[in-house]
């Protein structure tokens, strides 16, 4: 029996349940962001710094089309409930790890764990409800969102500064726990779908390819010798397992690991670039501003998680507002022109002002950035399942997830490797040359210590002068960090036009039509 003939009463549970997965998984993100200054201070690596999220994302990524294949082989609940339980051992070992590089291997692994949660929701919300029903129920999604917005920020900040980052891991452990226990319950199990067939060469070729093109972007900035030979080598990976991979995938047609045929599709095509766009913008807010915020102006990360609370309030808002809008056709243009302007400007503005400006002013900012990234998500996930084959949902679904959190780690490394580039290196004798390292700005413990360390060695007159140049220096590649994520905004506006105006300005002929009729 499909999904989408069950009871209304049974939907909604089942909806509930996968809200509080959702809230489960996505509140680390929040709390990471909070904590990731005081992350640095106590294991040092601001060079990883972006690596805590993109390592996340890379897993994600390419985790991602897994998901759809084997959802479609097995069902949603035999995925569902290894991905929670990965998250959760996961989860527990970042809280344990004693070095950023065992951090972040962790939270890659936390990052596989996620792909399976999400991979999951998206596709249950397609199975569960009708094309028209579905932008509805993708901004009440938002309601998961929302609230790891809220409560991560502000736990973050209270467990850090009371108990240190570690237990900011340990706290949501319950919840998962209970996430867990609940799909168990709820999540009806679906008969396996014996007459498809995984993929298994064509995944072994895209994995290759997916690992070994963003490991290779995320390391062009770090200082090892023969860095550029190892690059290379990655690339040269990369690009001849796509080549292989892309021969399979060929060959396979409907069959594939990905399914080559839907790419025929202008709404496939242009979907799939859409929504390797639309993260830039969220990496900017949920990573970058905090550094801003914490590392430049010595913001506490109590202060810092009202704005991420703000934002997040503002998401859940434009979520269902552009729900309900989406399913007029001759509007979905105008949605995702809208999403994507407004949120180019909003970081063009970023990177404009420094972010030094009052504190109300930028809670407006990043409320009407907030309100309107949703647009262009709401229009790039539920218009190009509206517009597909619907019995292929799962596997269009799992392509759309993988694009955008390829898009995701794709972000964190380029604008991560950007920031690195973009500073300045001073050369001093220690104690000054503390000072200009940004595993020691984003701590007032750190600059605290310092500052005593300059008073022992009677330098205590460049102290503020130090201070104030580092801080300058971090705002200096912030800036161009924020221009550089400004500038894809506009290729996601040309690809909104290449997609929805016709479709758009077909409705309103039509609508003229009947009118004069």
């Amino acid at each position: 029996m499909p999904l989408s003939s069950l009871e209304k009463k049974l939907k909604i549970r089942i909806m509930l349940t996968l809200f509080v997965c959702m809230f489960a998984t996505t509140i680390y993100q929040s709390i990471v962001s909070i904590a990731g200054p005081s992350i640095i201070a106590d294991l040092g690596g601001f060079e990883y710094y972006a690596w805590l999220f993109s390592g996340f994302s890379l897993t994600s990524a390419v985790c991602a089309p897994f998901v759809g294949k084997l959802t479609k082989i097995y069902g949603p609940k035999k995925i569902m409930i290894p991905a929670l339980i990965i998250f959760l051992f996961s989860t527990i070992l970042c809280g344990l790890s004693n070095s950023m590089f065992l951090l972040i291997f962790f939270r890659s692994i936390q990052g596989l764990g996620l792909a399976g949660v999400l991979g999951v929701v998206w596709i249950m919300i397609a199975l569960l409800w009708s094309p028209i029903e579905r932008g509805k129920w993708l901004g009440a999604t938002a309601a998961g969102f929302t609230l790891a917005g809220l409560i991560g920020p502000f736990l973050g900040a209270y467990i850090t500064q009371i108990f240190g980052w570690r237990f900011a891991f340990f706290a949501i452990i319950p919840v998962i726990i209970f996430s867990i226990i609940l799909i168990s319950k709820v999540l009806p199990n679906i008969e396996r779908n014996i007459s498809t067939k995984f993929d298994y060469l064509g995944a072994i070729f895209f994995t290759i390819f997916a690992s070994s093109f963003l490991f290779a972007l995320s390391i062009i900035s770090l200082e090892i010798t023969k860095i550029y030979l190892y690059i290379s080598i990655l690339f040269l990976i990369s690009f001849i397992s796509f080549g292989i991979f892309l021969n399979i995938e060929i060959k396979a047609k409907e069959e594939g690991f990905i399914d080559i045929t839907l790419f025929k599709h202008k709404y496939f095509s242009g979907g799939m670039i859409g929504n390797l766009i639309i993260p830039m913008q969220f990496v900017v807010y949920s990573i970058f501003v905090p550094l801003s915020l914490i590392g430049v102006y010595g913001f506490s990360p109590a202060k810092t998680s009202i704005i991420l609370i703000i934002n997040a309030i503002t998401v859940a808002i434009g979520a269902n507002v552009f729900g309900y809008l989406i399913s007029k056709v001759k509007l979905q243009v105008w949605i995702a022109l809208f999403g994507f302007s407004v949120n180019g400007f909003c970081t063009f503005l970023f990177g404009f002002t420094d972010l030094n400006i009052n504190f109300i002013s930028l809670l407006v900012l990043v409320s009407i950035q907030g309100f309107a990234i949703p647009g262009a998500f709401q229009v790039f996930m539920v218009c190009i399942q509206n517009n597909l084959p619907q019995e292929k949902i799962e596997i269009v679904t799992s392509s759309l997830q993988f694009a955008r959190v390829f898009g995701i780690s794709l972000s964190g490394s380029i604008l991560g490797g950007i920031l690195i580039i973009s500073m300045t290196d001073y050369n001093f004798e220690k104690p000054r040359s503390e000072i200009y390292d940004p595993d020691n700005i984003t701590s007032t413990e750190k600059i605290e210590e310092i500052k005593q360390k300059y008073i022992v060695s009677k330098e205590l007159d460049f102290f503020e002068e130090d201070l104030n140049l580092s801080r300058q220096n971090l705002m200096k590649g912030l800036k161009i960090v924020y221009y550089s994520a400004a500038i894809t905004s506009i290729l996601g506006i040309i690809c909104s036009v290449y997609i929805f105006y016709d479709a758009s300005r077909r409705q309103l002929l039509e609508e003229d039509s009947i009118r004069s009729e």
